[in-house]
Order: structure tokens, then sequence, then C-alpha cells
């Protein structure tokens, strides 16, 4: 089964995701901040990661750069309330497969990023 990492401090959001993700076939694992997400990520080995960036401890754009650095591919859909192109390139950059605004998330739209994020990693 195709799991994915969720990886947000907020316990709505994570809740949220994790329905949307379920209802579409998928296997969850959650952590609540950037430290505890790659921890996540090794112990877990995902096949994508949902990322928050506001987090304590380690945010998101922390998270995409230990994984660059560590060599580790996984596509990431970023998730955030932080709608700044400078922040939406920054992270794309980062290695980021893609960047969803959090307020206008909707299930359909948000599994199919997800669908296409595994598909370009070839699931």
């Amino acid at each position: 089964m195709t799991t994915i990492l969720i990886i947000d401090d907020s316990k709505l959001s994570r809740t949220m995701t994790k329905r949307a993700l379920s209802e579409a076939g998928y296997e969850t694992v959650e952590a609540d901040n950037g430290r505890v997400g790659l921890q996540m990520l090794k112990e877990h080995q995902p096949d994508c990661i949902t990322l928050d960036l506001l987090m304590p401890e380690m945010d998101g754009q922390q998270v995409l750069a230990a994984m660059r650095d560590e060599g580790i591919g996984i596509p990431v859909v970023v998730v955030t309330a932080n709608i700044q192109e400078d922040v939406r390139k920054e992270c794309l950059a980062l290695g980021a497969f893609d960047v969803i605004n959090k307020p206008n998330m909707r299930g359909e739209e948000f599994v199919a990023v997800i669908a296409n994020a595994l598909l370009s990693a070839g699931e």
C-alpha cells in the first residue's frame, strides 16, 4: 500500500489531510513537527510527504533542505497558508513537487496533486 507521511503541527490539518488521503486509499503516518517528520521518514520510508511550512523545532524549508542534503528524493507536496510567491519559489527550488495553499485546498484537487507526485516518482 502507498504510504503518505503528513508533517504538520496542526492536529486539525493532519486530521483533514489524513481523511482525504485515507478516502483515496492511501495509508498515512503523521508527525507534528519537522524534526519528528525526518525521523518518521527514515522509519516508515513513505512514498510521498505532505509538509507544512510554519512549525516549531524545524520548519518546512529546513525539512526540504535536509532531504536535499541527504539525497532523499521522495516527492513532497507543501501545504501551507503562506501564499507569498517567493516562499513558493524557494520550496520548489529546494525540491518540493508542488505548493498548495491550505485555505484553497479541496479534497479531490489535493488527492490529484498527490497522485501526480507519486506518478512523477514512478509509483
